[in-house]
């Protein structure tokens, strides 16, 4: 195997697997959080994650960017349909759990986001998103946070009233 098919054996791997392994990340942090938290972070996760999946469907609605292997006639390192490439959802979703581990970890969250950037930055290198759809993937995932990060407390405390009430 030459060096180049070993670089884009990498790439490919970081672009389509690397999700996995921020998942995995986020996981066992969340595994080691207290139950209180717990709660937190499933809530902060789920609003973050609605708030950037809502963005990304209206921006890819608002704006069509084709593919790079379509538009500027380069061949994608892996497989992929020939559809919008705005945003990058690879790069959403784990912008996104950057996002809400950020809220619990400053540390951690962006270590998590600087994966999220490689992710991104592989997805270009194959040749199946330009960097704006990681631009917008990034931005949304960081709006989803700050909605979250304002709209956390008010859930908690609609359920905690509730809770108090029954």
């Amino acid at each position: 195997m030459n060096l180049i098919n070993t670089y884009h054996s990498v790439v490919v791997l970081i672009a389509q697997d690397m999700l996995f392994v921020v998942g995995l990340i986020a996981l066992i942090f969340w595994i080691r959080l207290d139950t209180q938290n717990k709660i937190k972070f499933l809530i902060f996760g789920i609003i973050t994650g609605l708030i950037a999946l809502l963005l990304a469907k209206i921006g890819g609605t608002l704006f069509y960017n084709a593919r790079p292997f379509v538009s500027d006639n380069l061949v994608a390192l892996m497989p992929h349909a020939a559809d919008n490439g705005f945003p990058s959802d690879h790069t959403l979703m784990s912008a996104a759990i950057a996002a809400t581990v950020y809220y619990f970890s400053k540390k951690l969250g962006l270590v998590i986001l600087g994966l999220a950037i490689i992710i991104g930055a592989s997805r270009v290198l194959a040749h199946v998103h330009h960097p704006i759809d990681i631009i917008g993937s990034l931005v949304f995932a960081v709006i989803g946070g700050l909605v979250a990060y304002w709209a956390t407390p008010k859930v908690i405390s609609l359920f905690s009233s509730h809770k108090v009430q029954s």
